[in-house]
Order: structure tokens, then C-alpha cells, then sequence
């Protein structure tokens, strides 16, 4: 019994630095954030004034004119940069994932290569691709040799936000491979191996076998994605600052703006609140589209 109790002891001892920092910066940084979202705070000219639900009335009746609102600007363009991103890397990552899975020789090597994007820090890879992206740079010159004229990618209304879903979808997608890669690895073979002595073809058995097993993982993969997506902030502050004609603003870098430059904590606050309940209402509709078996 008091081996029992020294086992629970050191358990706990061992996860208290992670729930120090999930207590402090997670839980009462989240309670924080609601309760500021019910004041008007200009920090450093005036106090704290509760306002009730004033800042998001005021957030939701520029609903009337969408296009005016940095704010529902921002909705719009990380809704489109969400839905390509997110279904472009599940795909990219399970077909890697396919693929390493069925060599045999230097799995290793491949997979060190492919996952390399994810560890590499996202400033560093919005640097990188600064360069690539300018016009000038690397993509431009590989398309003038085969006559295609580049535009200025960055600075180009209708180009900005593809390139910031390509840049994305190139840092992500192996890092969702690596959770494919270890769902298949994990896959029953007698089930696989069923199929095949009833004459199943590869792609029958993938279709009717090994995507229905890998919906779990598939709802993981699209929930971490979408999530991450949604709050999408690095590149678009170091790489275009929302620019060219907000085009690339979204709603992590407006509640950045909102709170830091034009000093509205409490509807910057607000703005967070709303991000977050589309998220959870988002993730769950996928939860019931993509893996509706593990509904309680």
C-alpha cells in the first residue's frame, strides 16, 4: 500500500512542471481572456470599464458590411486558407505516408528527409521562402525558363494567399505523415491479408479496408490541421503583415493589431472568444463527419 502511494506521489511530482505551466498559461490565461472580453481597456489612458457583451455586439454588427471589417476580412480569408490547406496536406501526408510505408530501403533516410519542414522553425522557413517568393527569386527565375513570366508573389492580391497555403502545406503536411506512418504500421494484418486471399485489388483493399481503419487518425490529422490553420500568425506578420490589401490578414494577426497597436484589449479579447468557438463548433462537425464511431 505505501509503495502504492510513493508510486502516485512521484507520478505526480513528475507531471507537476506540466500542469504548473497548462494551470498558468492555458487555464487561467483562458479565464482571463473571457472575463476581459466583457471590458472596454485602453491600456495605459484609461481603466477598465465593464461593458457586458457591447464589444461583441459591436464586432458582430459590422456583419452588415463584411468587406469594411478587418476583422470578418480576416474570417473570410482564413476560412479559404483553412479548407485548402487543411484538405491538401491530409491528402499529401497519407500519400507519403502510402509511400514510405512500401519501401523497404532507406525508410529511415526518407523519412528523416521528408519530416525535416516540420522541426525547421517557421520563422526561418517565412525567410526562406521570402526569398523564393520575391520576384526575382529562385520560383520566378525556374519559371522564365520555360517562358512563364512570374508575378510578384507576395505583393500581388490574388497570389499572397496561395503562396502562404503553399508555404504551409510544405511545413506541415510531414509532420500529419508521421501520424499516418505509425496508423498504418499499426493496422491488424490479418484483416490486410484476408482481403487479398479474397481477391481484393490494392486499391479495393486501401478504399474498403484501410481508410475506414484509419478514420481515427484521419479526424486527428484534420482537427490538428484545421486548429493550427485557424490560428495561423507567423507567416503572415513576417511575411506580408496581412498585405497587399489585406488580403493575407487573419484573425490571430487582427487580434494582434487590435490589442498591441490600437490598444482595445477587450475587443481584442472578444475577437479571441469567437476564433475559439468556431474552432470547437469546426471541430466538432469533423469529429461527427470523419469518425462518427467514437460518438458517445
Amino acid at each position: 500500500m505505501m509503495k502504492k502511494h510513493a508510486e502516485t506521489i512521484a507520478a505526480y511530482l513528475f507531471l507537476a512542471p506540466y500542469l504548473f505551466v497548462l494551470v498558468v498559461f492555458s487555464l487561467i490565461v483562458s479565464i482571463y481572456g473571457i472575463g476581459l472580453s466583457f471590458f472596454r481597456i485602453d491600456l495605459g489612458f484609461s481603466g477598465a470599464t465593464f461593458v457586458g457583451f457591447r464589444n461583441y455586439a459591436q464586432i458582430f454588427s459590422q456583419l452588415a458590411n463584411p468587406g469594411l471589417s478587418d476583422f470578418w476580412t480576416s474570417m473570410g480569408n482564413i476560412l479559404r486558407f483553412t479548407i485548402v490547406v487543411v484538405s491538401v496536406q491530409t491528402v499529401l501526408a497519407l500519400i507519403l505516408a502510402l509511400l514510405l510505408h512500401t519501401i523497404r530501403r532507406g525508410r529511415g533516410a526518407f523519412r528523416t528527409m521528408f519530416y525535416v519542414p516540420a522541426v525547421t522553425s517557421s520563422v526561418a522557413t517565412s525567410l526562406i521562402f521570402l526569398w523564393l517568393y520575391n520576384s526575382e527569386g529562385v520560383i520566378n527565375f525556374l519559371l522564365s525558363l520555360i517562358g512563364i513570366h512570374g508575378p510578384d508573389w507576395l505583393n500581388n492580391v490574388f497570389w499572397a494567399l496561395p503562396a502562404l497555403m503553399l508555404l504551409n502545406i510544405w511545413s506541415t503536411a510531414a509532420m500529419f505523415m508521421i501520424y499516418f506512418l505509425a496508423a498504418l504500421q499499426d493496422l491488424p494484418k490479418d484483416v490486410l491479408e484476408a482481403a487479398e486471399v479474397d481477391g481484393a485489388g490494392r486499391l479495393q483493399s486501401f478504399w474498403y479496408i484501410t481508410l475506414p481503419l484509419l478514420r481515427p487518425t484521419v479526424f486527428l490529422v484534420v482537427a490538428l490541421g484545421t486548429i493550427g490553420a485557424f490560428q495561423m500568425f507567423d507567416q503572415a506578420k513576417f511575411m506580408t503583415n496581412g498585405q497587399p490589401l489585406n488580403s493575407t490578414l487573419t484573425p490571430m494577426l487582427e487580434i494582434y493589431n487590435e490589442a498591441f497597436l490600437n490598444g482595445g484589449f477587450g475587443q481584442a479579447a472578444a475577437m479571441s472568444m469567437i476564433l475559439f468557438s468556431l474552432i470547437f463548433v469546426v471541430t466538432i462537425l469533423q469529429r461527427r463527419l470523419i469518425d462518427p464511431g467514437t460518438r458517445r
